[in-house]
């Protein structure tokens, strides 16, 4: 998202060279420039970039970073809480437990004073990220690629959950993910911290097609639940650097919680599919082929040797989540004079479209 008009940036660069001084030796005068926001990705953080150099005991040393801030609070946020000590700790696991790719953070601040929000430092990763805006579907490099490239791509972004996946949770420590207050299991807890957030993001509100879709989903569970593995939880190419068509950095652990791994495959698809369906009613002819519901389980169950179970269930899932985000965004435009408030409220659930014909069964025909 933007930076808010009430951040000054130059300010910003003093307050953050000030900040990096006090995790610095004394004589290492540090300086900040070249502050900006990248543009095409992102709604609810905020996002700054910046170059940075300080004396080091054999001679000056620079480089390019980029800061993840809390957003302000007041100002219609997307989620109740945002955690950034669990993006961070969802990082550094990684990184040190993991191939998948991920930057270095060298520094967390939870104190607001600094810079007004908690924020973490992320070592700067060369690559190029599929745009939200306008959609990759729309146009860009995806689009102009080959269908061998995409296909890489494709089979490459599988891979990040596959090794993801891996993961043996016995092993490491994710007891910061676990959210025993919605719930026993996984599951449960996935579902009842989606009741948590529906309730909040609703503002007293009804929306009939997120009801029908709690009801499919608790009418619809399966009746075995797989081992949990750490989920990404926005686990959508959007949010991977690529450099060609390989991952150079994973980005974005804001949704991160334990789950099914089928709970990550189904977000992956979904978030396509919406995007694919916004390509199709503007009468653009999107990219046909690419990240196919059977192709992307051929390959997650070829890299895993693990078999996908249940996944129309998790795409449901997947959809009520995003549905439940679309009510906040929905609402962010309502509250910015964007959009006047309809009379029915799933007007505001720009996927209502999609989660129809998931309930009426239509969604899997194609």
């Amino acid at each position: 998202m933007p930076l808010p008009s009430t951040r000054d940036r130059a300010q910003f660069q003093h307050r953050l060279r000030d900040w990096l001084a006090t995790r610095l030796p004394a004589d290492a005068a540090p300086e900040v420039e070249g502050m900006r926001i990248p543009e095409g990705t992102g709604m609810s953080s905020e996002t700054l970039i910046f170059d940075a150099a300080w004396n080091a005991p054999k001679g000056r040393l620079s480089g390019r970073y980029v800061a993840r801030l809390s957003p302000e609070m007041d100002d219609c946020p997307i989620f109740p809480q945002y955690d950034l000590e669990l993006q961070f700790r969802c990082l550094e696991l990684l990184r040190a437990h993991t191939a998948v790719p991920v930057p270095r953070t060298p520094w967390l601040e939870l104190d607001e004073g600094p810079l007004g929000s908690p924020f973490f430092v992320m070592e700067w990763v060369d690559g190029r990220v599929p745009s939200d805006m306008p959609p990759y579907v729309f146009e860009g490099w995806i689009m102009d690629a080959s269908e061998a490239e995409r296909a890489r791509l494709e089979r490459n972004s599988v891979g990040i959950l596959a090794e993801l996946h891996a993961l043996e949770l016995e092993t490491v420590d994710v007891g910061f993910l676990d959210r025993p207050e919605f719930g026993a299991s996984a599951l449960d807890q996935h579902l009842g911290y989606q009741r948590h957030y529906y309730d909040w993001a609703r503002e007293g509100r009804s929306f009939p097609i997120l009801e029908r879709t709690f009801e499919w989903l608790d009418a619809q569970r399966p009746a075995d639940e797989p081992d949990a593995v750490l989920n990404w939880g926005d686990s959508r190419i959007g949010n991977v650097l690529y450099r060609g068509f390989e991952p150079a950095a994973v980005l974005d652990w804001e949704m991160a919680a334990l789950g099914a791994p089928e709970a990550d495959l189904a977000w992956m698809l979904f978030m396509h599919a919406f995007f694919a369906d916004l390509a199709a009613q503007m009468g653009l002819p999107g990219i046909p082929g690419f990240l196919r519901r059977d192709s992307v389980v051929a390959s997650y169950e070829e890299l895993t040797g693990r078999r996908v179970r249940d996944l129309a269930y998790y795409e449901v899932f997947a959809a009520l989540r995003y549905g439940i985000i679309s009510i906040r965004t929905s609402l962010r435009q309502i509250v910015h004079g964007e959009m006047e408030e309809p009379a029915d409220p799933d007007e505001m659930i720009m996927i209502r479209g999609l989660m129809e014909r998931m309930l009426s069964g239509d969604y899997w025909d194609d």
